[in-house]
């Protein structure tokens, strides 16, 4: 992949102080579901029709993160999140436009991110490109509803030979009290195990970032270090295996602030 991808500068990096951000990145307009999931070991990440990885200077913190399904066992904590959210109904969908859905999206954004609102064709368009569709063919889009058929979130998802791949979620924001972003993870797994697939990848994890700390909650799991998946009991293990202290920032709701990248 390094002799098709271009190099990117990006500025500040979006996650720790005082780093740069610069990304190897690809795109294109179909890619094998089975290549993208052995990419995934050497940092690769899709975000609609382009493929990146982080070559930041100085900084290897973005670290890949799985489940395996079968292994994964919920904590105490979260499974008081499954009892809570025991009315919400999961269906899977085909990623198509849904006006429902784009709007949750749009909402989501701009009060979880403080993403400014652009002319509505453009958002339109840029949702589109972002989240449906894309250039494996296999992605998959999860509704959760609660007993009303209210829409409370999506998660957005790549189904891989071997596991799913997390893309993103948007979840109502009103809707805190539920920690949507955590519980959806739990179910997501359940999906995987459901469909025969062995993992579930969570992305990108950040020791000591905010927003992407919160997922080594979810234990056992396993990194990818030099392409290869290692498992690990708990966070303090995989800091261990990265060498680094993890230091947090502080962040008043660190699971429910973010997507998934």
């Amino acid at each position: 992949m390094e002799t098709l991808a271009r190099e990117t500068d990006y500025g500040p990096c979006p996650y720790l102080p005082d780093r740069l951000w610069r990304v190897q990145e690809f795109a294109t307009r179909s890619f094998e579901p089975s290549d993208y999931e052995a990419l995934l070991a050497a940092g690769w990440r899709r975000s609609g029709p382009v493929f990146y990885r982080d070559t930041c200077p100085g900084c290897r913190l973005c670290t890949p993160l799985r489940l395996d399904a079968e292994r994964f066992r919920p904590s105490a904590s979260q499974r008081r999140l499954l009892r809570v959210n025991a009315d919400v109904q999961t269906r899977l969908c085909v990623p198509s436009f849904s006006e429902e859905r784009y709007q949750l999206y749009r909402r989501y954004v701009r009060v979880k991110h403080g993403v400014e609102e652009a002319p509505d064709s453009i958002a339109r368009a840029s949702y589109s490109s972002f989240l449906l569709g894309g250039p494996l063919g296999t992605s998959a889009i999860v509704e959760y509803r609660n007993e009303e058929g209210r829409l409370l979130a999506t998660g957005y998802i790549d189904i891989l030979p071997e596991g799913l791949s997390s893309v993103y979620l948007a979840f109502d924001p009103d809707e805190g009290r539920r920690s949507l972003g955590t519980w959806s993870v739990l179910r997501e797994v359940e999906l995987a195990r459901s469909l025969g697939k062995r993992y579930y990848y969570l992305g990108f994890w950040v020791p000591g970032a905010s927003k992407m700390d919160y997922k080594s909650r979810f234990t056992p799991f396993e990194i990818a270090r030099s392409g290869r998946w290692i498992p690990v009991g708990d966070r303090a293990e995989a800091l261990a295996v990265l060498g680094t202290r993890g230091d947090s920032v502080p962040s008043p709701d660190l699971a429910e602030a973010t997507g998934r990248p």
